[in-house]
């Protein structure tokens, strides 16, 4: 079937994918594995310049008015090309969900992270609270804040983080320094850095706290449902370079004196993983429309959908590149395996296929999405 993305759409896209040829390869993939602070400031000022920062939100808070479906297009690139910059992680992230929060001081800071002045991670995940992001353990007690947040993605160099807690049994949105905490910071899966942030009787005035209650409620469910539409974005971008490095090796790969694509069993490999692309690329389409749906049951059957279905057919697309890659898949030195590395790390980012299966089977039966 084709699909007609809007004009602007396709222009991001292409702009994306010449921007990234140009300035990210490979090499510069495994070079910056190692780096502790994965913000490039070339490259950073390069995405301002290219209207970046300001695309995924609405014209009345300073932004472009970009559609989730443009972000997709850039994060899909990003994906491609194993782009490890902190676009999603210090802009896109912790923008939407100060849009969603929409109050004077957190639109304040959105124009901060849209100019590319604030340096703002989020931190929604707790020990032992698994992907449940509405009940977080960590507490605000008499304006004193404890507890620990885990896999806080900042790039390494986040200056402020959101926060989720409880206050009795309301749900708050806190905004602090990130030196308030005590910060230990490492690498994940995909090579992207992140933080565990632990906070002993942290003092929080009522100015820190963005929002409580309800509103705090909708505000994450919304970010949330947004970031797992990104979390597509990214495994199909991976998904599609899998697939076309696999085809180039089994044109050239020879074994026997013949190329291994003329072999009938890895045509059958090769067409199988050429219609689960597809069906990613329909899934991603759908998911990047109706995730920023007002209407909380479509949204969350989207975002559950499709994350649960990308769980498990953009992983077995790459375990099906490295098979006919054989053991040359997994050496550090070939792409494939890196790539097998960042669709898993995204299969399991804001909740793994058990728990979107969940969410999609309570569709209805709870306002939060099973959450």
């Amino acid at each position: 079937m084709d699909f007609k993305l809007p004009e602007n759409t396709t222009m991001i896209a292409d702009t994306a994918r010449r921007y990234l040829k140009d300035n990210y390869s490979f090499d510069t993939y495994i070079a910056q594995l190692d780096e502790s602070n994965h913000l490039d400031e070339g490259r950073w000022q390069a995405m301002t310049d290219l209207g970046w920062f300001g695309l995924p939100f609405a014209e009345s808070v300073g932004g472009y008015g970009g559609t989730l479906l443009d972000v997709s297009a850039i994060v899909q690139e990003m994906g491609a090309a194993l782009c490890l910059d902190p676009y999603v992680d210090l802009i896109v992230s912790p923008g939407k969900l100060l849009e969603h929060v929409n109050t004077s001081t957190s639109l304040s800071l959105l124009e901060k992270v849209i100019a590319g002045d604030a340096r703002v991670a989020c931190g929604f995940y707790d020990r032992h609270a698994g992907y449940n992001i509405l009940k977080p353990s960590l507490r605000l007690n008499s304006g004193r804040l404890s507890g620990q947040k885990h896999i806080v993605s900042d790039g390494g160099c986040a200056d402020t983080v959101l926060l989720s807690a409880m206050s009795g049994d309301e749900l708050v949105i806190i905004v602090l320094p990130i030196e308030a905490c005590d910060v230990e910071r490492y690498r994940l899966l995909d090579g992207s850095r992140a933080a565990s942030l632990t906070l002993d009787d942290v003092e929080i005035s009522e100015e820190m706290i963005l929002c409580r209650g309800e509103d705090a409620k909708q505000a994450v469910l919304a970010w949330y449902d947004y970031l797992c539409a990104l979390d597509c974005a990214r495994m199909y971008g991976a998904s599609r370079q899998v697939f076309q490095s696999t085809l180039e090796y089994a044109q050239t790969r020879k074994q026997f004196g013949t190329a291994i694509g003329s072999f009938q069993v890895i045509q059958h490999y090769l067409v199988d993983l050429f219609i689960d692309l597809q069906q990613l690329e329909s899934m991603l389409l759908m998911v990047s429309v109706k995730a920023e749906s007002d209407c909380i049951s479509e949204r969350v059957r989207a975002t559950a959908g499709a994350k649960a279905y990308y769980a498990s057919q953009a992983v077995i697309i790459a375990q099906q590149g490295i098979q006919i890659h054989g053991g040359v898949g997994v050496t550090e030195e070939l792409n494939i395996g890196h790539y097998f590395r960042l669709i898993t790390h995204c299969s399991l980012s804001h909740g793994d296929r058990e728990h979107h299966i969940t969410r999609f089977s309570q569709v209805g039966d709870s306002a939060h999405g099973g959450i």
